[in-house]
């Protein structure tokens, strides 16, 4: 195996259905990435999970009646049947409330704690009177001291994505009961010491961030210009990972405490040897999420890795989207807007999403993704171009020429010359994880076939009893479809697959560094099954 590649998708909350959002945000990139780095051969550890702790999980249980572990395995189950479904090739998909994560998390506190790195400070929290409880981050709502948007949570904004002090948000409201009967009081609470890790970390992010994708690093170096805050790392909570330090028996660690570790956690689950990624300075590490979670995994993640001074992997590249909104607004099981997981596949089947939302990939803004543009996108590119030449190519060859493919003789030069530049295009787009450029590049790869196909017109030589001139194009469509195979499968492995068993003989679907003949004459094929079918419209979809 070739170089280590370390690969991590930002782990959802375990609190309601998930959506097309959350697949463009980060499952979708990071599994292209992680199949492309396989093909090349690398050794690539791969993972993700659900994130079960902090204030949604409790809220989200809270809302539907329901014990949190139940909701937990309720919704983690989903998240299962997701990746199933979509074809999302973790080496595992776990989840935090574990055994493993809570000794991982609880032995890092001790060696930050024996660091001289956490310390005790009393804080202001808001308590809710009608609900006597101390509230954390999203049992909190109120208008945003930012931007002034009225359902800002507790720590962060959904609107413009500011974080801030439970203290700072105006017209607070409990979550749980609706109350405005919150007082703020006084309580205890451990800090992590960030301000001590400032010049390290400014080091270490002057180094990283400009290998980051733009959004990505013009979050960190934002954080870099004000400079690091000391954090509280624990809440008034029972749901958790509990705080190993007495006096703090009814309090859990903070989740963005805990959530990255997960990471870990989930990879010593694996049967993998983890440590040969996590504590190798060798490895390639790149993580995808949202612009979101952009400040944790560059701020608060980087910060106590280099505080642990044992050899913990950094993020190499880190990868984050924008927003996908919904014909023209956000995203929202409340409103009924946008595609919920659940539901996408009763529309299309799971190729059809991944090619089409990698295509619209919010990478520089946010971006407005239609039922027309994802029609549009997959009667085109799918239907129109990659499965009608794999389908005519097959039914011409078979009809005049039988089940065998046709001799050629050498490959056609100004074809090769054509597709070998789109095949360094996609390759070098998916080594940057610049996926808009990459499906450009694969879809110019289906155009060059197309076009030959018309320029060769093999129909018109067999009806003019050239069958060796029709033979040879026929041969070079034949090789084109291993090609698309190999450098499609990334992006949509059902239909690669589909390609790949045209041939009798397996052929492995490794990544091409340039066009070759693999197709021996007169190798064995059969006609497919149609690789898509044309998506047409109705007024409920």
């Amino acid at each position: 195996m070739g170089q280590k590649y370390l690969i991590t998708s930002a782990l959802p909350y375990v609190n309601g259905e998930l959506h097309i959002g959350h697949l463009v945000g980060c499952w979708l990139p990071s599994d292209v990435y992680a199949r492309f780095c396989r093909a090349q051969g690398r050794d690539v550890l791969y993972v993700c999970g659900a994130d079960e702790h902090g204030t949604p999980a409790i809220v989200g249980a809270a809302k539907e009646n329901m014990p949190i572990k139940e909701y937990n395995d309720k919704y983690y189950e989903k998240h299962l049947q997701a990746v199933s479904d979509f074809n999302l090739s973790f080496d595992l998909y776990g989840r935090t409330h574990t055994e493993l994560q809570e000794k991982l998390v609880q032995d890092l506190f001790t060696r930050l704690e024996n660091q001289g790195l956490i310390e005790e400070r009393e804080t202001i929290q808001p308590f809710s009177v009608d609900d006597d409880m101390f509230l954390a981050d999203r049992q909190l709502e109120g208008t945003c001291p930012k931007c002034g948007y009225e359902k800002a949570r507790g720590d962060q904004c959904d609107n413009c994505s500011a974080t801030y002090e439970a203290t700072e948000l105006k017209n607070p409201r409990s979550v749980i009961s609706g109350s405005t009967n919150i007082e703020m009081r006084k309580t205890k609470n451990l800090f992590f010491l960030a301000s001590k890790m400032q010049e390290e970390w400014r080091n270490w992010l002057k180094e990283h961030a400009p290998k980051w994708s733009k959004t990505a690093s013009a979050i960190a170096m934002g954080w870099a210009n004000e400079g690091l805050r000391d954090t509280s790392i624990t809440r008034d909570l029972k749901w958790g990972i509990p705080v190993n330090k007495p006096g703090y028996e009814d309090k859990v660690f903070y989740v963005w405490f805990d959530a990255p570790w997960g990471y870990v956690s989930i990879s010593m689950a694996t049967n993998k040897d983890w440590e040969s990624w996590w504590k190798n300075a060798d490895c390639f590490y790149a993580q995808f999420m949202g612009k979101d979670n952009v400040k944790f995994h560059s701020v608060f993640f980087p910060e106590q890795e280099l505080a642990m001074h044992d050899n913990w992997k950094t993020v190499d590249m880190l990868k984050s989207m924008n927003f996908l909104n919904f014909e023209g607004g956000k995203i929202s099981k409340s409103t009924g807007n946008g595609i919920f997981l659940d539901n996408a596949l009763t529309i299309a089947p799971s190729d059809c999403w991944r090619y089409a939302l990698m295509a619209s990939a919010p990478e520089t803004d946010d971006t407005d993704f239609t039922m027309a543009r994802f029609a549009d996108i997959v009667n085109k590119d799918l239907n129109g171009m990659l499965g009608n030449f794999v389908s005519r190519v097959c039914k011409l060859s078979n009809k005049n020429f039988g089940d065998v493919v046709p001799n050629g003789n050498g490959i056609d030069k100004d074809l090769e010359t054509k597709i070998n530049e789109k095949l360094n295009d996609l390759t070098n787009a998916l080594e940057k994880c610049e996926f808009r450029d990459a499906v450009f590049a694969l879809r110019s790869l289906w155009a060059i076939a197309n076009e030959y196909m018309t320029v060769k017109e093999p129909w018109a030589l067999v009806k003019n009893g050239d069958m060796a001139g029709a033979a040879k194009a026929l041969n070079e469509c034949f090789q084109m479809i291993d090609l698309f195979a190999r450098v499609s499968q990334p992006f949509i492995p059902d239909a690669a697959e589909k390609m790949q068993n045209v041939f009798k003989i397996k052929h492995d679907l490794s990544w091409p560094t340039k066009y070759e003949h693999r197709i021996a004459n007169g190798e064995k094929f059969v006609v497919p099954e149609n690789l898509f079918n044309r998506i047409e419209l109705t007024n409920d979809k």
